[in-house]
């Protein structure tokens, strides 16, 4: 992917430059924080809290395989795009999978049904706005994609439970495959933008805006709910400032998208309200 000339490219390493300007705003803990070494869940509770956690990430990834198809077979015609996505459905489908037999061997039962259960309320949060046009799709993109990643960070550097075939998994294979899903909505974005007219680029951020608006009013119960589970999964006590850290992470994304600075985008919808 080719960065204009006012702003880099999007690597990890941007990522972990964003996470501490945000965190020197709204986090300054996270900045001098001695690491820790983590545990894995020891009592029945630990690994019930931390099966809950990994039941709800084969639910999201399996709501994303879901979408994904879908937009496939109506929304992206292009075969180029339509192969990048078939990677990405590919790798969420294994994540879920992953999910669901780690699950199957801390509790020895398949939360098959559960995870079901949880991607059946994501399509009704969701309605059809992540499948409604490609415009949606690429909402729905930028949210489960790139908004999420910004908690996922902060939450890594105060963990104190891990699971270490969770560990080591999320190191080998999740880590690098939603690195590379990141760069490809992206360089998906940018190659449909960059090429539209001046009026047109307009047109697609105001858009893109509206979008993503309708779409965090949908997640931010879902949000709320899913760092609750998290942190006891992971055993994160006393942490301040993960909703302002979303909030400025997400607005640093949509700024990216749409070659805006960040100070001159609108009031976007607060995951605190």
């Amino acid at each position: 992917m080719v960065a204009s000339l006012s702003k880099p490219v999007w690597t990890e390493e941007y990522e972990t430059e964003i996470l501490n300007k945000l965190a020197a705003q709204h986090a300054p803990y996270l900045l001098n924080l001695e690491k820790v070494e983590t545990r894995p869940p020891q009592t029945q509770e630990e690994k019930e809290n931390f099966a809950r956690f990994r039941i709800a990430g084969a639910a999201h990834d399996l709501f994303i395989v879901q979408v994904i198809a879908k937009a496939i077979a109506q929304l992206i015609h292009d075969p180029h795009w339509q192969l990048s996505l078939s990677r990405q459905l590919g790798d969420d489908g294994a994540h879920s999978l992953n999910s669901r037999l780690r699950v199957q061997e801390l509790l020895g039962y398949d939360p098959i049904d559960q995870i079901q259960q949880q991607v059946q309320e994501h399509w009704e949060f969701m309605g059809d706005s992540a499948v409604r046009d490609w415009l949606g799709f690429a909402a729905f993109q930028v949210h489960y994609e790139l908004h999420v990643v910004g908690p996922f960070l902060l939450q890594s550097r105060v963990g104190r439970i891990s699971d270490p075939k969770t560990a080591t998994y999320f190191v080998d294979k999740i880590l690098p495959d939603e690195a590379a899903h990141r760069l490809a909505v992206i360089d998906w974005w940018k190659q449909l933008y960059d090429k539209a007219s001046p009026n047109e680029r307009s047109e697609l951020a105001a858009q893109l805006l509206e979008r993503d608006e309708e779409i965090q009013q949908r997640r931010t119960n879902y949000l709320i709910d899913h760092w609750d589970t998290a942190h006891k999964a992971k055993g994160i006590t006393g942490v301040d400032g993960i909703n302002a850290v979303y909030d400025g992470w997400r607005r640093e994304v949509l700024a990216y998208l749409i070659d805006t600075p960040v100070e001159k985008l609108p009031k976007l919808l607060s995951v605190s309200q």
